[in-house]
């Protein structure tokens, strides 16, 4: 049998993705006239989910059935879960959605979906839930006010973020400075890590990071360079980049300063860090040093 796991931020609130999962289902999942579902333990349910065209063919119902496994309010839904083919296959899968409040009111959702038959249904599976759920937080927005980007005082603000390694971070900040009018933001002292510090350009930022060539020798002739770029889910966009085309380098991961990012190389060679704000956090719980 095969398993497969997703995590994502959702900027929905625990409650409101455990009643989606539960007694919500036709708000952002199931075709309204065919839901059947009492969310109590051991209780069968059943919808269908419409796949809809756009050539003006009519909708090809796909039936979905199961029964609730356990219920833990406003943390854990899990259930048995039975589709046809393009589906389970008939097959008798587990579905268990874990939901893990966090700042801000915003959830992390951990989806682990198992017991799958074949390799195929479970690859299958992994592309189409982040759909799905990337689908689930848009209906569920529409019952209440969209939510603006999150900020995070130990990153700057701004989308597009270059990222330069230099031998002499001082000297680097120093050149940036009076030469394009940088300002440092934020410094991460030498003793906390590789040294880095956040600049501010205009309405625009970057990373002056420490670079070791012994360490990691230069590519082309230059030190190495990556920029970096927010998203709203990197699981998502990770996910979509390895599909077309890109070879993974770090795989998403949470960071105590605020941030989950993950990073990628695209199909021409260029290195770029996906990064998503989780959390509002003071860089001084980390050991940065803000200087702005």
């Amino acid at each position: 049998m095969y398993t497969l796991t997703i995590t994502r931020t959702s900027p929905r609130s625990a409650t409101t993705l455990y009643r989606a999962w539960t007694t919500g289902w036709t708000s952002w999942f199931a075709e309204s006239d065919t839901a059947r579902v009492r969310a109590e333990v051991g209780e069968p349910f059943f919808f269908e989910v419409a796949q809809r065209f756009t050539d003006g063919r009519e909708p090809v119902r796909h039936p979905h059935y199961g029964r609730f496994v356990r219920l833990v309010p406003d943390a854990l839904v899990s259930l048995t879960w039975v589709t046809g083919a393009g589906g389970t296959a008939g097959t008798e899968t587990t579905l268990t959605v874990h939901l893990d409040a966090i700042a801000g009111d915003f959830t992390q959702v951990t989806l682990t979906h198992e017991g799958f038959a074949t390799v195929d249904a479970r690859d299958a599976h992994e592309a189409a839930w982040p759909l799905i759920l990337a689908h689930q937080d848009a209906a569920l927005a529409e019952a209440g006010p969209t939510r603006a980007p999150r900020h995070n005082r130990s990153v700057p603000d701004a989308t597009f973020i270059p990222m330069r390694s230099y031998p002499d971070v001082d000297a680097a900040v120093a050149w940036l400075r009076d030469v394009l009018g940088a300002h440092e933001r934020l410094r991460f002292p030498r003793e906390r890590g590789p040294h880095r510090v956040q600049l501010t350009i205009g309405t625009g930022a970057m990373v002056v990071v420490a670079w070791d060539a012994a360490a990691v020798p230069a590519a082309g002739g230059r030190p190495p360079a990556v920029l970096m770029v927010r998203v709203p889910d990197v699981h998502a966009a990770y996910a979509r980049a390895i599909a077309l085309g890109a070879t993974g380098l770090t795989p998403p991961a949470d960071h105590p300063d605020g941030e989950r990012q993950a990073s990628v190389r695209d199909p021409a060679g260029h290195a770029w860090t996906l990064t998503q704000t989780i959390a509002d956090v003071d860089p001084a719980s980390w050991g940065g040093e803000l200087v702005e």
